[in-house]
């Protein structure tokens, strides 16, 4: 399987999910955008995992977790309420139509904080769309490499260090993965991404 992806805008910080219908668009008339706010999970690693048994994602082995915390979802428009939305545009006039997403209990992703190496984090989203928000002039900065036999990025800015890639969990399920830590070396974040395994 060949899985390919960009770093893209994304402003985070808020729970927020849209549907929107653009009539005159030429491509993608309805899209859906979502954003997402960490919430604290307080069931342990382990417990995690279980919930996560689908994805079958991979941790830093030989580490201690610091604090866990989860991003939920958002409902998909149904057919009907996506015709709803076509319909209105028709009737009113109106050539955007927009509705808000109903949040839901389905897990999107973590974020789980180490104790280790200074400190460092490991965001693992079940998707490939990046939630990074880069300048032009980070995204110029951004150094292509491998990581577990999958294509990575890394980048440092003001002393945060991050590495990115996307890996095919024992599942089939691709699975973002990021390694942030203050001041850490693409070395260092690689040697932590190679020892991950499932728990």
């Amino acid at each position: 399987m060949i899985i390919s992806w960009t770093i893209s805008y994304v402003i985070c910080g808020r729970v927020d999910g849209k549907a929107i219908y653009i009539a005159d668009a030429t491509e993608n008339q309805f899209t859906q955008q979502t954003n997402y706010a960490a919430v604290e999970w307080e069931h342990g690693l382990d417990r995690l995992s279980e919930t996560l048994s689908l994805w079958r994602p991979r941790f830093p082995a030989h580490v201690d977790v610091h604090t866990i915390q989860v991003y939920y979802g958002f409902d998909n428009l149904t057919p009907d309420e996506i015709d709803e939305m076509v319909e209105e545009s028709k009737t009113s006039g109106q050539n955007v139509v927009v509705r808000d997403l109903k949040p839901n209990t389905k897990l999107v992703g973590v974020r789980i904080t180490y104790k280790e190496y200074g400190t460092f984090k490991l965001n693992i989203f079940g998707t490939t769309k990046s939630r990074i928000q880069l300048s032009d002039h980070e995204l110029s900065q951004v150094k292509s490499l491998h990581v577990r036999g999958a294509e990575a990025f890394y980048f440092s800015n003001h002393g945060t260090d991050r590495l990115i890639w996307i890996e095919e969990g024992s599942s089939r399920k691709a699975l973002q993965y990021e390694l942030i830590g203050q001041q850490t070396s693409a070395e260092k974040l690689i040697q932590i991404a190679e020892s991950m395994n499932v728990q």
